[in-house]
């Protein structure tokens, strides 16, 4: 069931409000009161789905939270990136780490990674230079490898594709796997 005019005319409103903690109590009340999908209040505000569901977390964040936006002490991104953890006493933690220190957007990033997934944002990436000569000389060593190599803040990927019959890949997996073994990691 597709929503009413009156309700697009509320979503619609919603983009005009200024005031962002309006907004989501305002979006959140009508999402409630007339059983919406995210998608479709999405479409209506000619958003994606996440952005609306990135402006709903914010009312999970705690009053001192917001008082801090409202104070100047803290910016919107802010919000955004303390509202992704998971409890109220993890949110005020970070929030008054933020105000200690003057943490930066990215600096704040950072902590809730640590925070969400225990790994500490240190190190320089693997620059694409020579991530590219890693594949290449994986790829030089066996013609038969198609190989990805994808790093981010918080894991490494390595895609390693053979191609072959059974008897060759299986052969060839089982190296890797004696390797890998013995690695002291």
């Amino acid at each position: 069931m597709s929503p009413s005019a009156d309700i697009n005319l509320q979503i619609k409103t919603l983009r005009e409000e200024e005031d962002i903690v309006k907004k989501v109590k305002s979006l959140q009340r009508v999402i409630h009161d007339n059983d919406l999908k995210i998608k479709d209040v999405a479409q209506i505000m000619q958003v994606k789905d996440s952005y609306v569901c990135h402006l709903l977390r914010l009312n999970k964040l705690p009053e001192v939270v917001v008082d801090g936006y409202y104070s100047k002490s803290i910016s919107l991104s802010h919000l955004f990136i303390i509202s992704r953890l998971k409890n109220q006493k993890q949110m005020v933690d970070l929030y008054e780490q933020v105000l200690a220190n003057s943490l930066t957007i990215k600096k704040t990033e950072e902590l809730v990674r640590e925070v969400l997934y225990e790994i500490k944002s240190i190190g320089d990436y693997i620059g694409r230079e020579e991530k590219d000569k890693i594949v290449q000389d994986l790829k030089a060593k066996r013609k038969n490898l198609d190989i990805s190599l994808i790093q981010t803040r918080i894991k490494t990927k390595l895609v390693v594709e053979m191609k072959g019959s059974l008897e060759n890949t299986g052969s060839l997996l089982r190296s890797l796997i004696k390797h890998l073994e013995s690695w002291n990691v």
